[in-house]
């Protein structure tokens, strides 16, 4: 059984798997890094969660000194670059989506886990393509199964 959603517990078995599916410990520092600021601006965004001054202080660190010299994002940037950007327009339309009809909050519920292509995406770069596939329905279920339609719907304004 997994562990609940995002506690120290779930961090360890997340990155235990990462070193499994990857194999590559700056590919592993990429994803958690880009994890960290979408989870800080994701915050700040919804105003779900308070966010302080140091996790903005260390976001902004992250995105603009220690993501460039990752040697992984570094090699594989004009890969990577396009999948972070079409990430961040679904994390926008979702926001949009859940404020709409019931059908566009499933859109939402969707979108908001694109994230989930990122990390397939450097499994892909890391192991090769059937690899990845082999993976794939292991790797959303870990990383999207915490929060069912219903409870989203739920937990929506």
């Amino acid at each position: 059984m997994t562990p609940e959603f995002d506690t120290e517990e779930w961090r360890k078995l997340r990155d235990a798997k990462l070193v499994e599916w990857t194999g590559d410990m700056n590919a592993i520092w990429f994803i958690r890094q880009i994890g960290d600021v979408g989870e800080v601006f994701d915050d700040i965004i919804d105003k779900d969660k308070p966010v302080t001054d140091a996790d903005i202080a260390r976001t902004l660190f992250v995105a603009l000194t220690e993501l460039p010299l990752n040697p992984f994002f570094d090699k594989y940037k004009h890969q990577l670059i396009p999948i972070i950007v079409t990430g961040i327009n679904a994390w926008l339309d979702a926001n949009k989506l859940e404020k709409g009809s019931a059908n566009d909050r499933v859109f939402s519920y969707v979108l908001r886990d694109w994230y989930a292509e990122i990390i397939a995406y450097v499994i892909y770069i890391c192991k090769g393509r059937d690899y990845m596939q082999s993976v794939s329905m292991e790797v959303r279920g870990f990383f999207t199964r915490h929060e069912t339609l219903e409870q989203y719907r739920e937990n929506l304004p």
